[in-house]
């Protein structure tokens, strides 16, 4: 079988390493990436345990282990900031302080750039994979027996199989899969950056902290193995800043984020974020876009993965969604092939939907109790937060023991 998957991301990348795993008939699969060179872009990622099963499975996660990347995390801690009253948590370790699931493993805070490092050297170790860069597709056909994909500098090839991971913003969706389903702003972008922490700082919780305020909410967390730097990143309300992918913003409009971010959640009653604020710069300003639910996943020999399918607002799953995508479709192409593509894809789109439609529905619900807000609505968020988080922690538990290798698929 000859397959193509447009999107060198973790979508993309992971699906690669899936297939070739789980399908060793498979011989040889090429990823077209528009760009020139990896994506660096984006700030540190969350992972939770599940993604991090995914990543054991793929091979990933010993890369990111032998390059120290990342700093484990066994819970994110919940604040009003205005009080600096504890809400509440969400943890990813069990009774014991362990890890979760089978094998047992924590939270993990990773830059970007250093999960795709890890994801690429895995994919350099596997010969069936090759990476084709500067690869922009212009236009795609689907034919009864194959697909042919033509690129802008006039290549062009012809598979068995397309898998179109190429991001909310995906050419493949909407150029044939579901052209009528575009990405909307949210309403809300995230402003990110990276601080060292003064010597001697009383950091107010033990790996990441996400503090609530009427006007958004900040979250600062350790990110790399000597926890000498805070990674920051504030949810703000905020017009469309037109950007697919977030832009470093000019020199110029630095003190203003800065300012900004200082006004919604500066001189609190958590005053250990006043100078973690006030020693930053270099802040990205990231537009957050949803992607409307319940679209078209596939058609002809093409089927959406990840964000190309289900973009939606990050709520720390986002990345655990891409890497369960991978695997789950691995696993369904190797066992129902030979009932043709048709069939493969009506029973991962049935065992997938479900899952990620409920997760749709939390991500948007979540993300929009981070709009600007009223006194006595605040208040309200806080006594709901406090009780959601209690009501669904049985339920993140088991949700992050999950282990998408082994399930049952029927």
């Amino acid at each position: 079988m000859r397959v193509l998957i447009i999107g060198g991301g973790v979508a993309g990348l992971a699906s690669a390493l899936a297939l070739t795993k789980w399908d060793p008939e498979i011989q040889r699969i090429t990823i077209a990436e528009i760009r020139n060179q990896p994506t660096t872009i984006g700030g540190a990622v969350g992972l939770t345990p599940n993604a991090l099963r995914c990543l054991h499975h793929l091979g990933v996660l010993e890369h990111i282990r032998r390059g120290q990347s990342g700093t484990e995390i066994d819970l994110i801690e919940i604040f009003a900031i205005h009080t600096g009253a504890k809400l509440g948590e969400i943890k990813f370790i069990g009774p014991s302080g362990e890890g979760v699931g089978d094998p047992k493993l924590k939270g993990l805070r990773i830059m970007r750039a250093d999960l795709m490092r890890a994801l690429l050297d895995a994919v350099e170790l596997n010969d069936k994979i090759t990476i084709e860069y500067d690869r922009k597709a212009s236009q795609i056909d689907t034919e009864t027996d194959e697909v042919r994909v033509s690129f802008a500098d006039g290549h062009s090839t012809s598979v068995d199989l397309l898998l179109g991971c190429d991001g909310i913003h995906s050419f493949t969706r909407t150029n044939l899969v579901d052209i009528e389903r575009m990405p909307s702003y949210s309403g809300i972008s995230a402003a990110f950056t990276v601080g060292e922490l003064d010597p001697g700082a009383h950091v107010p919780w033990k790996d990441t902290g996400l503090c609530q305020s009427q006007w958004g909410a900040l979250m600062t967390t350790y990110l790399e193995p000597t926890r000498t730097k805070q990674f920051m990143a504030a949810i703000m309300e905020t017009p469309d800043v037109k950007s697919k992918d977030g832009w470093r913003a000019r020199a110029t409009e630095q003190e203003n984020i800065k300012n900004n971010i200082k006004e919604r959640f500066g001189n609190s009653a958590v005053k250990f974020l006043d100078p973690l604020i006030e020693a930053t710069n270099q802040w990205t300003l990231y537009p957050v876009y949803n992607l409307a639910p319940k679209g078209k996943w596939s058609t002809h020999r093409v089927m959406l993965l990840g964000d190309a399918a289900h973009a939606m607002p990050p709520q720390g799953e986002s990345t655990a969604h891409a890497l369960e995508d991978a695997i789950i479709f691995a696993r369904i192409l190797a066992k129902h092939k030979s009932g043709g593509l048709d069939v493969v894809f009506k029973k991962y789109e049935d065992i997938r939907r479900p899952s990620i439609d409920r997760a749709y529905e939390e991500s948007v619900f979540g993300w929009d109790t981070q709009k600007d807000s009223g006194w006595i609505s605040f208040l309200l968020k806080t006594w709901m937060t406090s009780a959601f988080l209690w009501w669904t922690a049985a339920a993140r538990s088991k949700r992050y023991a999950e282990d998408v290798a082994s399930m049952e698929l029927e």
